[in-house]
């Protein structure tokens, strides 16, 4: 492996930026558990002697490269730590999300097939993990941290020598993933080391092409790839990081007064929750110059509020369309001056020299979404007809409906499996009811049981809503029933915050989505 190979590779990408930038300073809302002597501010050098230490005692517990190694346990950044780790040791991390049920998790466990499961007595205190139940799955069932009873942990371990790293092959995988899982039983993802690197290699030309060194607070979920390749292309040009694992607001503002942070990135829905920090006396935006979000497109509103609290000129919020199969597949800004005037179904264009996408029916006419993209993942793991299923020669189906607009840029209108009678883009008419109803922080339309349109909405602070705001957002859309105003914890959501609007219809059919109303 040569150095420039070292320096994107999940395996030796944090110790290669220890011999290059070793003082870079890291943030944390929160100790490692694995090492929390360290505290909340470390630095590169430091995680790279924590990626040794788990690396020496993860093979000491006799984990092997080829392996699979299933990682499902309490939210942290040492998720980060032990994923590079493992791939240090040549094993294949499968990634499953802390926030995942844990009946899902364990299907996602059972589909995988795993040698090891690495969870901590967290977890199996909540109960998400029943470790007789996995070792009918893999003998190996390993703590990261604490104690329980007829199981190893990570804090009884000498770390001994650091073992030699592997061969590794470039195309086989090297890490697995899994999607939000919005319609069902998420689907897992293997990626190999030279489709991450796809994805590392063009968002290190934009962030070349933009002269971005900015001190940068990521809120992503630590087992999604994006992580990983945000991760290498802050190490490439020495910016300081804030790894973010509670996207409270009260614990966002407290780092962020502290980190101040130029560039901010998390997900879509979460930039929504983080509106008020817009009027927060304390102004801890007012630093940022940039921000990016993935996964959904964002609402214009949301756009328009957080460029609107940076002090900083030129400032640009940047939002990539992608999935977990494919990486980010377009690309679109925004500036202060272009939000205002913004179509939000609008994602942008395919990434040169990364993606290419297709829309068979061209401008205007509804058709789906194909991309060929160098960062697609190898298949799902346990459902590989399902993968193959959605692939035409070389291009992705991505299960989304748009079209061409008039510059050529792509418009998402739809997930496939989510459109409604009477609606040319229900995405669409969510974004004017958020734009022009300040108190909502989320809009869904589902089908209700007696037929028709009723949206589902949450409010700031679950505020009553307006009716005579509602009432005049409305006038432009097909008649719809009252909205059914409940609270966001109430609804079901993803580990990237995604709402699982199949299962929300399903509750909101059966009676079993409380109102607020209701519970007064």
């Amino acid at each position: 492996m040569n150095k420039r190979q070292r320096r994107i590779h999940l395996a030796t990408m944090v110790q290669a930026a220890a011999e290059r930038n070793p003082s870079g300073p890291i943030t944390l809302d929160k100790p490692l558990s694995v090492r929390p002597e360290l505290g909340t501010r470390f630095t590169v050098a430091d995680l790279a002697a924590v990626v040794d230490m788990l690396r020496a005692k993860l093979h000491a517990c006799g984990i092997r490269a080829g392996e699979r190694v299933a990682v499902y346990k309490t939210n942290n950044a040492d998720i980060l730590a032990i994923t590079c780790a493992l791939a240090g040791l040549g094993a294949i991390p499968v990634l499953v999300s802390p926030a995942v049920p844990g009946p899902i998790a364990a299907q996602l466990v059972q589909r995988a097939q795993p040698r090891h499961i690495l969870t901590d007595a967290g977890k199996i205190a909540s109960g998400d993990v029943d470790p007789d139940g996995y070792r009918q799955v893999t003998p190996s069932v390993l703590l990261t941290g604490g104690s329980a009873e007829g199981l190893q942990s990570l804090d009884g371990v000498v770390a001994g020598v650091v073992p030699p790293l592997p061969d590794f092959d470039t195309d086989g995988p090297c890490i697995i993933t899994h999607t939000s899982g919005t319609t069902g039983v998420p689907k897992l993802v293997e990626q190999s080391a030279r489709g991450l690197a796809a994805h590392i290699r063009i968002q290190r030309r934009i962030a070349t092409l933009f002269g971005i060194r900015e001190p940068w607070a990521l809120c992503v979920s630590f087992v999604h790839a994006r992580t990983y390749s945000a991760l290498a292309v802050g190490l490439l040009r020495h910016i300081p990081f804030a790894f973010l694992a509670d996207h409270d607001v009260a614990t966002v503002r407290r780092v962020f007064r502290e980190f101040r942070p130029g560039l901010v990135e998390t997900h879509p829905n979460t930039f929504v929750q983080w509106e008020p920090l817009a009027e927060d006396p304390d102004r801890p935006l007012s630093s940022v110059r940039y921000y990016i979000s993935t996964f959904d497109a964002i609402h214009p509103r949301t756009v328009r509020i957080l460029l609107g609290a940076s002090d900083r000129r030129g400032a640009i919020y940047f939002q990539a369309y992608g999935q977990t199969e494919t990486g980010p597949v377009t690309v679109r800004l925004y500036t202060r001056r272009g939000a205002r005037r913004a179509h939000g179904r609008c994602v942008g264009y395919g990434i040169p020299g990364l993606t290419r996408v297709r829309l068979r029916n061209g401008r205007r006419a509804p058709s789906h979404i194909e991309v060929r993209s160098k960062g697609r993942g190898l298949t799902y793991v346990g459902e590989e007809g399902r993968f193959t299923g959605q692939l035409d020669g070389t291009w992705w189906n991505m299960g989304d409906l748009g079209y061409r607009g008039k510059w050529q840029c792509v418009h998402l209108l739809d997930r496939e499996v989510d459109r409604m009678d009477g609606l040319d883009s229900v995405l669409e008419a969510e974004d004017t009811l958020m734009t022009l109803v300040p108190e909502l922080t989320e809009v869904v339309l589902v089908e209700a049981a007696s037929g028709g349109i009723l949206p589902v909405v949450c409010t700031r602070d679950d505020r009553p809503l307006d009716p005579g705001a509602w009432a005049a957002a409305c006038v432009d859309l097909p008649v719809m029933q009252p909205p059914l105003h409940t609270t966001w914890d109430r609804l079901p959501l993803t580990a990237t915050f995604k709402v699982k609007r199949v299962e929300l219809q399903r509750l909101v059919q059966d009676g079993r989505l409380p109102a607020l109303a209701a519970e007064r």
